[in-house]
């Protein structure tokens, strides 16, 4: 497949269009009456591009501008011959991938200086019925985003919402959930490339400067062919690239501990410290040939995290995240360009996701380590009006690495403390990656088509090297023994990997002068899967009633294909399997293997005469193959007065062969008629299917245990939801965004990885189908920014949504399966709410001119202004009688459960 499209690619005869990484700008010339005025010279130029290029607007007065690099300070200029004024526009936005539209009006005149508009672009296209939303690099700049991450601008689409609380550490603050699906379906892209977590699946692998970021896109819904591998929706970073002129910042950002309120559910504050600092510079190396961008970012943060028992008072825990990147462009003709960027991060944290705190103990403190480094290299080559775009990566990743501070047993004391960490873990991933992507035009079709290979390698390596003593609940006492000894024994060393490839052909096609057809197919192939029939149809219109591109009306069908959990479909399978690496033993008082306190055996291997407790085994189906998502949208944009865009679409999607677990082993089912019902673990063994009576154990493969659990299609979800955008692009004087999402989610299972398992495992599909763990029903989200007199500019985002679903449970293993995963009798999944959140984000800024050159930028932010306490997590225990616990529905404290209460930040920028 992968060959054939690079064959119908090259054997196109003509060609012009955008490619990934490049934008267009497409306009028509009008009169006042809405004439068409052909023979206009169009001038466009930009000051940090270095692009400077004119054309003449035919005879319908159509005129477009292609492969121009993103940025937002493009000028156009339209002069006519004629009686007419000349025209010209300024601060018109160029994205990635993007056609923007400019209908220029012309005015009977011939006065001697231009007429000057604000910003013009409609933003407004009429060639894509893709639902997006675009950030470019002065919105970036322009709005508060806590701790410069990336990944939280994508949140000013409604359809958008973090997986997890705003103030977590590594891969919890980056996860987001597009259209109520789990954040492990969202797929992420750098310059065009793939910038998929290999590991988790969660999180961009890659992380560069934001200074770095000359823009910053999110699509969610009918994202065209040249896209694969979600469902759900992907954002696309574009990095900055080097011009004629030397441009570049100094920043520094600081947090002080002392004036930050104090965290949810606290009774006082804790040390909460950041400083941010970093510089990034462009500029030619050899002018109107070679240009260079850097950027340097480091964070610094400390934290405190309290004790609640034990060792009482808080834990410090330092973090540090080291961010760069470098980019060279060299132009070896007007018609070929070559650009090489080289780029790193690493953070270390000595307390993440503040485990230590509560009643875990200091004594129990990992470090935390990831990193990466990328380089790619991507050549733009024009062969008349063909444009060719080939692009090569490489990724060096650790996206997880945990080591104990100071190794040391671990010793459990229920509901009092925690103490020690015996645990390592390293994982080190690989990607390889060639892309090639082909568009020109041909008539009245743009075409695109192109081919993409990826190769992922993992290794992966943990292991214990002591064991864990519990004792009695409560503070120890002179006589307290322990009441079991736990060791895991063993070492997995695990190598993995997966191939994929992909291919598509897209067909852009003005059939009719106000309609135009997005026609396209794509495939993809993965090698961890046993499915080869993976072809996905696209297809979608955008429709122009009155053609001047002031209304469109657009809509369209496909099917997207999943990236599978890669790490999760192969580790799983290797660490749950009869012969699994890992053999863990618990062993009770008086066992002659019982060790002495604080006495602990070697870790690789088991001492003689222990019994394997009963595991867990995990195997695969048969047959696996790829989920998809079958997706139908249909909306309307409205160009409004003073460049407002109002917009509405419905989307409804289905999708089809999730995955998730079976238990062929599972106990017979235990209906409860009313509260407190109980049956013990040894009656529900009995029900096993491989219980063997003789040995009083089920027996797999001439293994104890206890599930034998198989992974296969058989999940299915759906989603509704109507979502409404009104919008100002950037101007001179002011912006705004106004984002409302009312949507309906229903699945049987979330996402299995996270351990969601079903009361009974007798009818996993019908009686845990609920709304999507990741559902906020109705989100709201305004962001906007306005400049004051005396050169102050005011910005901010304000975020309102619905509670979060909660899953309600009894506490206690009332069928005798194992696990506590039991509801309250006459209780479905998600069947509670939690509470609803609010946030208001502001920044005041001031731009003070010290030369010509240099300017100075002073900085104020602050966030969740109003102190709300947003909570993501709550209790979820009922209990096992009729009525709800006291304590049930009670919002749960700590940083991955709940977003920080209010901050404040200051900072001072320095640009020349």
């Amino acid at each position: 497949m992968l060959r054939a499209t690079l064959l119908i690619s090259f054997l196109a005869l003509k060609s012009h269009g955008q490619t990934a990484l490049t934008g267009a700008l497409q306009g028509t010339v009008t009169d006042e009456q809405g004439g068409a005025i052909p023979n206009v010279a169009i001038e466009l130029s930009s000051e940090s591009s270095g692009y400077s290029g004119t054309q003449t607007a035919d005879a319908t007065g159509s005129f477009r501008f292609l492969r121009l690099i993103p940025g937002s300070d493009y000028r156009v200029t339209a002069t006519s011959s004629s009686a007419f004024d000349p025209w010209r526009a300024h601060s018109v936005s160029i994205l990635s991938g993007d056609v923007s539209s400019l209908n220029i009006v012309l005015r009977l005149g011939k006065q001697s200086e231009a007429v000057n508009i604000e910003a013009v672009v409609t933003g407004i296209s009429t060639d894509s019925a893709e639902l997006a939303t675009p950030i470019n690099s002065r919105a970036l700049n322009t709005l508060p985003t806590n701790g410069r991450v990336i990944t939280r601008f994508a949140l000013l689409d409604s359809r958008v919402r973090n997986a997890n609380a705003l103030g977590g550490d590594g891969s919890n603050q980056y996860r987001l959930a597009i259209n109520a699906n789990t954040f492990r379906d969202s797929q992420h892209r750098l310059d065009g490339n793939t910038n998929y977590d290999t590991l988790f699946n969660n999180i961009p692998l890659q992380r560069v400067p934001l200074s770095a970021v000359q823009e910053f896109r999110v699509l969610t819904n009918q994202f065209t062919a040249e896209h694969g591998s979600t469902s759900s929706g992907l954002t696309i970073t574009t990095t900055k690239t080097g011009s004629d002129a030397l441009h570049g910042e100094l920043f520094f950002l600081v947090r002080p501990s002392g004036m930050q309120a104090r965290p949810p559910l606290a009774n006082l504050r804790i040390p909460n410290q950041l400083l941010q600092e970093g510089a990034s510079v462009g500029g030619p190396i050899a002018k109107n040939q070679t240009y260079f961008f850097g950027s340097y970012e480091r964070t610094d943060q400390e934290r405190g995290s309290f004790i609640s028992s034990g060792q009482r008072g808080f834990y410090l825990g330092k973090y540090t995240d080291d961010l760069s990147m470098v980019k060279i462009d060299h132009r070896w003709s007007d018609t070929h360009w070559l650009t090489l960027r080289v780029n790193g991060h690493r953070d270390t944290n000595t307390n993440p996701n503040d485990r230590v705190g509560g009643l875990v103990q200091p004594s129990a403190a990992n470090l935390s380590v990831t990193q990466a480094i990328g380089v790619q290299v991507t050549d733009t080559k024009t062969w008349g009006s063909l444009v060719n775009e080939v692009r090569a990566g490489y990724v060096n990743a650790v996206p997880s690495s945990s080591s104990p501070q100071v190794a040391g047993l671990v010793v459990t004391r229920p509901g009092y403390s925690t103490e020690g960490s015996a645990t390592y873990s390293s994982n080190r991933a690989e990607v390889y990656q060639v892309a090639d992507q082909i568009s020109w035009q041909q008539g009245t079709h743009v075409l695109k088509a192109g081919g993409d290979f990826i190769r992922r390698k993992v290794r992966d390596k943990q292991f214990d090297v002591l064991g864990a003593y519990t004792f009695p609940g409560g503070a120890p006492t002179a006589d307290s023994q322990p009441t079991l000894y736990t060791q895991r024994f063993g070492v997995a060393d695990l190598s993995y990997g997966q191939t994929q490839w992909a291919g598509f052909v897209q067909d852009t096609w003005r059939a009719h002068p106000r309609l135009t057809l997005n026609l396209g197919i794509r495939y993809d192939y993965q090698s961890l899967l046993d499915d080869y029939n993976n072809l996905g149809p696209r297809a979608s219109f955008v429709y122009d009633p009155k053609g001047d591109g002031s209304t469109i009306i657009r809509g369209g069908f496909g099917l997207f294909y999943d990236q599978p959990f890669f790490h999760g479909l192969t580790q799983r399978f290797l660490l749950n399997a009869p012969n699994a690496p890992f053999s863990t033993y618990s062993i009770a008082p008086g066992s002659a293997a019982f060790p002495q306190y604080p006495f602990s055996y070697p870790p690789t291997t088991p001492p003689p005469g222990l019994t394997l407790a009963p595991r867990n085994v995990v195997i695969r189906g048969d047959k696996l193959l790829s989920p998809y998502t079958s997706q139908f949208t249909l909306g309307f944009q409205r160009q409004l007065p003073d460049n407002w865009i109002l917009s509405a679409d419905v989307t409804r999607t289905l999708t089809v062969k999730q995955f998730l677990h079976y238990d062929l082993n599972a106990a017979s089912q235990f209906v409860r008629a009313q509260a407190g019902q109980m049956r013990t673990v040894a009656e529900a063994d009995r029900t096993r299917p491989l219980y063997d009576s003789a040995r009083g154990v089920s027996i797999y493969q001439g293994v104890a245990i206890r599930e034998l659990r198989m992974t296969t299609n058989g999940n299915t979800a759906n989603y509704h939801a109507l979502t409404v955008n009104l919008s100002r692009r950037f101007g001179d004087r002011y912006f705004a965004g106004v984002s409302y999402n009312w949507g309906s989610a229903m699945n049987s299972i979330t996402d299995d990885h996270l351990g969601a398992n079903p009361q009974e495992w007798s009818d996993v599909q019908r009686a845990e189908r609920a709304a999507s763990d990741f559902l906020q029903r109705r989100r709201f989200v305004v962001n906007g920014g306005v400049r004051l007199p005396w050169a102050f500019h005011v910005s901010g985002v304000f975020i309102a949504a619905s509670a979060l679903p909660v899953n309600a449970l009894t506490g206690v293993d009332n069928n005798g399966d194992g696990l506590v995963r039991d509801r309250p009798a006459g209780f479905g999944r998600n069947a509670f709410a939690g509470t609803p959140q609010r946030q208001l984000d502001l920044s005041l800024s001031r731009q003070v001119t010290l030369t010509e050159r240099i300017r100075m930028e002073l900085r104020a932010d602050g966030y969740n202004l109003l102190n709300n306490q947003n909570y993501y997590v709550f209790n979820t225990v009922y209990g096992n009688g009729a009525a709800p616990a006291a304590t049930f529905l009670k919002p749960v404290g700590g940083v991955a459960n709940v977003d920080p209460a209010r901050q404040f930040t200051f900072g001072a920028k320095l640009q020349f």
